[in-house]
């Protein structure tokens, strides 16, 4: 929730909040701004596969869940969306979005929604003492798709950063210590540890270590990058740009689970989430590989299981296949813009 926000989010002055029963989280956004409207159009495709485990796949149902009627969607996609099965969607990959996508309900509802906000299910709810990362994916932050001058941005901005050499760096995090006390990352600790693979490895030992024994848990990372990396992300209708893998647990209750397949014992309560898509570029062909998010996870592997890093592959599998698949036709690389 808000108290345990780590990094971003704020739009044109407002702050994150939470409802009052804690079971929303607001993020601020412009409305009609074209990136509000890439983030509400990737909710919107996968709401489907959450109202589907709340109750009947029906219009009629989806309506009550929605609390209004078709017609008033601001989205730009269209309701039939939420009640179609026409895509073949495989049950796995309907799992995979419960587990991986927060829930974002379609507006409708006057006592919840909020002008300016996204409404997202809350993923730091019913917690004590949560411990919060937010790890930011990919080998860049940027797409194809994307206009020339803010790909050039973003390209600068990763320079030298954990994004080139690992697939990833960490935007945020927060933890307890042996007295309780909450202790979070400043801005300028996360700019140190984007620079720095050592400090980045150190921060991501210190996130799972726990405060009043000491215990490594070392078996952590990479049992969750192994369950990550198994998942049908690849069935995803969109490119993940600038998408960042949020985990949540219980401070104190990290332990290996007993059950194949679980990532840790459920007194963790062990959450992680895909978070953040306003950056996100629908895909030409299903199915096709997201070169930028997976790499960037398989990176994020190879480094927390210690096994030899790779340079950045941004040959002809990767940004060649991102121009094939988008209508502009200059690639930004960090070598042909940092002299």
């Amino acid at each position: 929730d808000a108290s345990t926000q780590v990094a971003g989010n704020h739009a044109h002055g407002r702050l994150a909040k939470v409802s009052a029963d804690d079971a929303w989280f607001y993020k601020p956004q412009e409305r009609g701004d074209a990136r509000a409207r890439v983030e509400e159009d990737f909710y919107a495709h996968h709401a489907r596969w959450h109202l589907s485990a709340r109750q009947p796949r029906t219009c009629a149902d989806a309506d009550a869940v929605r609390g209004t009627s078709p017609s008033s969607s601001s989205s730009s996609s269209t309701y039939d969306e939420y009640c179609d099965d026409g895509d073949g969607a495989s049950e796995a990959f309907g799992a995979f979005v419960r587990a991986r996508l927060p829930f974002c309900p379609p507006r409708g509802d006057p006592t919840l929604d909020a002008s300016g906000y996204l409404r997202l299910g809350n993923i730091a709810r019913g917690y004590d003492k949560p411990c919060v990362i937010d790890v930011k994916i990919g080998i860049r932050t940027w797409d194809a798709a994307h206009d020339a001058a803010y790909a050039e941005k973003r390209a600068r901005s990763e320079a030298g950063t954990t994004h080139e050499t690992l697939g990833f760096k960490i935007c945020g995090a927060q933890t307890y210590d042996a007295n309780g006390e909450v202790r979070k990352l400043s801005r300028d600790e996360c700019k140190a540890i984007r620079m720095s693979e050592s400090m980045t490895r150190q921060a991501l030992d210190d996130f799972v270590r726990d405060p009043i024994t000491g215990e490594a848990n070392a078996w952590f990372w990479p049992a969750l990058l192994k369950k990550l990396r198994s998942e049908p992300l690849r069935e995803l209708a969109y490119r993940l740009v600038g998408t960042s893998l949020l985990v949540v647990y219980e401070s104190g209750k990290l332990a290996p689970s007993a059950i194949d397949g679980d990532v840790c014992a459920s007194e963790a309560k062990l959450e992680a989430r895909y978070i953040d898509f306003c950056h996100a570029v629908r895909k030409r062909d299903d199915f096709s590989v997201d070169e930028n998010f997976e790499e960037g996870l398989e990176r994020f592997d190879n480094f927390v299981c210690n096994q030899p890093r790779v340079a950045p592959h941004l040959g002809k599998s990767g940004h060649d296949e991102l121009v094939r698949e988008s209508s502009q036709t200059t690639v930004f690389t960090t070598s042909t813009l940092v002299q």
